[in-house]
C-alpha cells in the first residue's frame, strides 16, 4: 500500500495539462447501439454447470456506512489510520462539457476501496440453463440512455425465469493498449458470484443519487488497474467491471455508475417469456447410460477394474448434445465424453502422418510456450478419424508425469476420435496407452 500511495503522491502536472488530459479522456467517441450477440459468449462452462448459488455478501452493506459525498472528489489520497480502510480518490471535474448535453448535469463521485486481493470464481449456473441475445429493443430497455456500445445476453433457468444479464462493451479501435472492455452484469435481486474482492475492515460505501454503491480498485499491474462497483436499484443487482489506467478507469467507472442509476433501473419485463430451446440435463446410472439410443454404444465395456463409476450426464443445450461419463480411483480418473460432432471438432481433424499436430513427445511442458501458435488447437485437442486410429497414435498422445507434488505419478492423455457424426473425447490420468487402446478396440460399433 505504501509504495502505491508514494506513487500517487509523486504525480504532479500543471493545471492546464491536467484539464486537457481529463477532458480528452471523458469525451465519448461512441453512442449506445444495439448489437446482436454471437452464441459463443455463453458456451464457457455450459457442460460443467452445477446447481450452486453464491449470493454476494456485499449486497448487504448497511446504508449507515454511506459518507457525506461531495460532487467533486478530493485529489488528496487519504492515509489509513487505526486500521481504517485504504481508499483512493482523484479529481473529477464538474465542467458541463464533460457531461451528456441536455441529460444528466451532475456527477456523483465514488469512493474506491483498495482491494487487498482479488479472487476469481467460476460462475456456477443452475442445471439446464439456456441463453438468448438481447434484441435492439431489449437492449434499450435494459440499459436506457447508456453511452456504451454493448452486446448483451440473457441467461435463463430451464423454466424460462431470468437468472442474469451480461453485457460487454464492444472493442474500440481508438482504445489504448491497456484498455479492457467494460462488463455489466445484472440480476433480479442477486448476481451469481464470479469475482470476490477482499479488503481489510468494512468497505466505505458511496452515495450516488441516493443509491448506496460499493466500489473497489486493485493494485496496479503495469499500467492497468481493475475496477468494480456494485449496487442495487429497484431490487435489481448491478455489477460493473473494467480495466483501465488509474485516472481514466475511475472516471469511466464513475460515469457508467452515474448513468445506470440516473436513467433508472432496467425494464426486465422485456426479457420475459423467452422461447425455450430443447434442453436435457439428466443424471444417469451406468446401465441407463449404456441404453441411451444415441450414444450408449460408444461406452467401453473393458474399463480398468480398479476404476469406480462416478457419474453419467445426458446433456442437450444450445451448445452441446452428448453423454458425459466419469470413473475415478483416488486421484486418477477417466473421462469418456460422447457427443455430436461440431464445426469446431471438424476443424481439428488430424491425419496420422501429421505428427507435428499431435505427438506430445515433440513439445516439452509448458505447451503454450513450446507449441507453435498455429498448431496449438491441433496439438492440445486433436481429432482422429477412427479409421486412422492406431496404438502408435495413442502412445504419441500419452506423456508420463512423476514430479507433480500432491498428485499421483502416471500416464496422462487427452484426444478425440471421430465416428461419422459422433466424437468420443478421452481424458485420462493413471491409465496406460495400451489399456486406452484396448477400450477403443473393444467398442462394438
Amino acid at each position: 500500500m505504501k509504495s502505491y500511495t508514494d506513487y500517487m503522491n509523486s504525480i504532479s502536472v500543471d493545471a492546464e495539462l491536467h484539464e486537457k488530459i481529463i477532458k480528452a479522456t471523458l469525451k465519448p467517441s461512441y453512442r449506445n447501439r444495439a448489437v446482436f450477440r454471437c452464441a459463443g459468449l455463453a458456451a464457457c462452462a455450459a457442460i460443467l454447470a452445477l446447481c450452486v448459488w453464491m449470493a454476494p455478501g456485499l449486497w448487504n452493506n448497511p446504508a449507515e456506512n454511506i459518507p457525506n459525498n461531495p460532487v467533486v472528489i478530493s485529489s488528496n489520497t487519504p492515509q489509513p489510520q487505526n486500521g481504517e480502510q485504504n481508499v483512493i480518490t482523484t479529481d473529477i471535474p464538474s465542467d458541463a462539457d464533460t457531461l451528456i448535453p441536455g441529460l444528466r448535469d451532475e456527477e456523483w463521485p465514488l469512493t474506491l476501496n483498495m482491494a487487498e486481493s482479488l479472487i476469481q470464481a467460476s460462475r456456477l449456473w443452475p442445471e439446464g440453463f439456456f441463453y438468448q441475445p438481447l434484441s435492439e429493443e431489449q437492449l434499450s430497455a435494459v440499459f436506457p440512455n447508456l453511452d456504451l456500445t454493448l452486446d448483451a445476453t440473457a441467461f435463463y433457468r430451464p423454466d424460462g425465469t431470468l437468472i442474469t444479464v451480461t453485457a460487454t462493451e464492444l472493442s474500440r479501435a481508438d482504445a489504448p493498449i491497456y484498455y479492457n472492455r467494460t462488463e455489466i452484469q445484472l440480476g433480479a435481486g442477486e448476481i451469481i458470484e464470479d469475482c470476490v474482492m477482499l479488503i481489510e475492515g468494512t468497505p466505505i460505501i458511496s452515495d450516488v443519487f441516493g443509491v448506496p454503491v460499493t466500489a473497489y480498485m486493485s493494485e496496479r499491474n503495469n499500467d492497468t488497474v481493475y475496477f468494480q462497483a456494485e449496487f442495487i436499484l429497484d431490487n435489481i443487482a448491478y455489477r460493473v467491471k473494467l480495466h483501465d489506467n488509474i485516472i481514466a478507469g475511475e472516471i469511466r467507472l464513475t460515469g457508467i455508475v452515474n448513468d445506470l442509476i440516473f436513467y433508472g433501473a432496467a425494464d426486465l419485463s422485456v426479457l420475459a417469456n423467452p422461447v425455450i430451446p430443447e434442453l436435457r440435463y439428466d443424471r444417469l446410472t451406468l446401465a441407463e447410460a449404456k441404453n441411451d439410443p444415441d450414444f450408449g454404444a460408444y461406452i467401453p465395456a473393458n474399463i480398468p477394474a480398479r476404476f469406480v463409476f462416478e457419474s453419467a450426464l445426458r446433456l442437450i443445450n444450445q451448445d452441446a448434445n452428448g453423454l458425459y461419463l466419469l470413473w475415478t480411483v483416488g486421484l486418477d480418473d477417466l473421462r469418456w465424453n460422447i457427443s455430436k460432432a461440431t464445426d469446431y471438432d471438424l476443424e481439428r481433424i488430424v491425419s496420422a502422418n501429421e505428427r507435428e499436430k499431435y505427438d506430445m513427445s515433440l513439445y516439452p511442458i509448458p505447451w503454450m510456450q513450446s507449441v507453435p501458435g498455429e498448431l496449438q488447437e491441433y496439438v492440445l485437442h486433436p481429432v482422429f478419424p477412427v479409421e486412422e486410429l492406431t496404438l502408435d497414435i495413442v502412445k504419441a498422445r500419452a506423456y508420463y508425469v512423476d514430479n507433480d507434488r500432491g498428485d499421483t505419478p502416471g500416464w496422462r492423455m487427452d484426444f478425440n476420435v471421430l465416428y461419422g457424426e459422433v466424437v468420443v473425447s478421452v481424458n485420462t490420468k493413471g491409465i496406460s496407452p495400451e489399456r486406452v487402446w484396448e477400450m477403443f478396440t473393444g467398442l462394438n460399433i
